[in-house]
């Protein structure tokens, strides 16, 4: 019997699919690009302003992110139905069952926090090397990054499972009405049903991030708003697209 209702099903596809999500966004994006620019530069404003408060920024945006992630996923939706994309739809979320995407925030910052104590939690980092490093210099660079090389993959073998748990979460609790810890539960199960396909698209994100960052960072005003497309098109294709058989 299955765990979840027929509708939230998620049913297994092909790795290609990593690569039809990335256009997925980018049709997203080509609807309405100027929206689009202008959700991203509010949602980087956000992002500035919490992190230049001193310790307490920084965990309030990652408590937050869910609600004005799942708004942009309304916004994705709303494109979809041929409405009109507006600026109002990054606070959506706090209009959508805001507690339980607060505790999908939550959940996620406990996570980053022992992801990042578990990185640096034992290691003092790199030592900041002089405009003219000596070979001493160096030479202390390097132990210091292979001691820090264990710990750095320990990190990123807990951040992949926390981000599988998050990744359709918030998008489950707006769409589909559905609490955290089942939200939660059904993106972890989503996710390791499509492991080649998440693979092969988290290649290409890579790729087009660090293409995005090399002037000046200004390429991010696009591929954000494509990879946020990507995701609702990953989240349809696996939830809402009838199952083949």
């Amino acid at each position: 019997m299955s765990k979840y209702p027929v509708a939230l099903e998620p049913r297994r596809v092909a790795i290609g699919h990593g690569l039809q999500w990335i256009s997925g966004g980018w049709r997203l994006f080509k609807r309405s690009p100027l929206a689009w620019i202008g959700l991203t530069v509010t949602l980087i404003l956000i992002w500035l302003v919490l992190f230049s408060i001193p310790k307490l920024g920084p965990l309030l945006f990652n408590l937050f992110f869910p609600v004005f992630f799942a708004g942009l996923m309304l916004g994705c939706r709303a494109l979809e139905q041929g409405k009109k994309l507006e600026i109002g739809y990054l606070f959506a979320g706090f209009r959508e069952n805001a507690s339980a995407l607060v505790t999908v925030g939550g959940i996620y910052l406990v996570g980053m926090l022992i992801v990042m104590a578990v990185a640096f939690g034992s290691s003092e980092g790199l030592p900041k090397l002089p405009a003219k490093p000596t070979p001493e210099d160096l030479a202390a660079a390097q132990t210091a990054l292979k001691r820090m090389t264990g710990p750095l993959l320990s990190a990123m073998a807990l951040y992949i499972p926390l981000m599988m748990l998050t990744w359709f979460a918030p998008l489950l609790i707006v769409m589909r009405r559905m609490n955290a810890l089942p939200a939660l539960k059904a993106s972890f199960a989503a996710c390791m049903q499509n492991l080649g396909a998440f693979t092969l698209y988290g290649v290409v994100v890579v790729a087009l991030w660090i293409l995005a960052t090399l002037p000046v960072m200004a390429g991010l005003v696009i591929v954000l708003p494509v990879i946020f497309g990507s995701i609702y098109a990953s989240y349809v294709d696996i939830f809402e697209q009838a199952s083949p058989a």
